[in-house]
């Protein structure tokens, strides 16, 4: 894991980085059995994992990963697409699934129970993210040519909302807290910008130098994943980004994260597309502030110079 530093404070022989917590990953592989790609893409505190798969039909399929086995699933009726996005610590799915060449919606599911999700007048809908209250966040358009708006679903209601001044505003994550996180277009850059929702505040999260951020998913500690330039993973926690890449992958993108701080998501490697899960090793290790840094240095130069005059006072 790769460490992105913000700044630098330097004094004399003394210089101190502003950074996060450093945390590694033991990595391993998500491949549902005899399929052509495997996409993770959620995550609940039990380690249970969902996601879609293209199968040897050529048809795109929900399943869900759970004490090392996996299970497929279809939405009743899907046209040729069933794709888990999310699950709650109850065990409720959601994401998005076709119904023509030219309709989306979302969809909930519940045990063995479906339910479609479709924001009134929408000709697409796809939820992306639940949390443990049911509250279920995402986007929606009247067409496909027409501008995304991110909506919250809670308690049978829909609320559309977009990012003030957005071109386009997309829900992707959501929490216990009802924090939202997901993306946000620029219309007159048409850059795309990581958000963060906090009631009717909006936060702007842009991975340093990067030209396209999403945020993906957030936790219950507020630790926010995503994807950059779209083909690098990262965390941002503290107010400090970090990149996460599996080791020989091309491309890494991380789509949820759960209070055990592990991340699924996507790579690409020579062998195909397949879906990881990240296990933290070690709980982060906090790095020095520039300010304690900084007083050490000091502490150092005062210390030295008062050796110095204490061996010319006894010479």
């Amino acid at each position: 894991m790769k460490q992105i530093v913000y700044g630098w404070l330097a004094l004399g022989l003394f210089a101190g980085a502003v950074g996060q917590g450093r945390t590694d990953y033991a990595f391993s592989t998500i491949d549902y059995p005899g399929a052509l790609l495997t996409f993770a893409e959620g995550i609940n505190a039990s380690g249970q994992v969902v996601g879609v798969y293209l199968g040897q039909d050529s048809r795109d399929h929900g399943f869900l990963f759970s004490g090392g086995t996996y299970r497929s699933f279809d939405v009743p009726g899907a046209f040729g697409l069933t794709d888990a996005k999310a699950i709650n610590n109850a065990g409720q799915i959601v994401g998005r699934y076709d119904v023509s060449f030219t309709a989306i919606n979302g969809f909930l599911r519940n045990g063995d129970a479906y339910t479609t999700l479709a924001v009134p007048g929408a000709m697409y809908t796809e939820a992306h993210g639940i949390n443990d209250a049911a509250q279920i966040c995402g986007f929606a358009a009247t067409n496909f040519s027409s501008p995304n708006h991110g909506f919250l679903f809670s308690n049978g209601i829909y609320t559309s909302f977009d990012v003030p001044n957005s071109a386009a505003t997309r829900a992707l994550g959501i929490n216990n807290a009802g924090q939202i996180v997901g993306e946000y277009f620029d219309p007159v850059t048409t850059k795309g910008h990581g958000f963060l929702r906090n009631g009717d505040n909006y936060v702007t999260l842009d991975f340093p130098g990067s030209a396209l951020t999403a945020a993906t998913a957030i936790n219950n500690s507020d630790r926010v994943v995503g994807v950059m330039d779209a083909n690098k993973a990262f965390v941002f926690e503290g107010g400090g980004f970090s990149t996460l890449d599996v080791p020989g992958a091309s491309y890494t993108d991380a789509d949820g994260i759960n209070d055990s701080n592990q991340i699924v998501g996507t790579y690409i490697d020579g062998s195909g597309t397949h879906g990881y899960l990240a296990t933290p090793l070690t709980a982060p290790v906090p790095e020095p502030s520039s300010g304690m840094l900084l007083a050490l240095g000091v502490a150092c130069l005062l210390g030295c110079t008062w050796r110095r005059r204490r061996a010319s006072a006894t010479a």
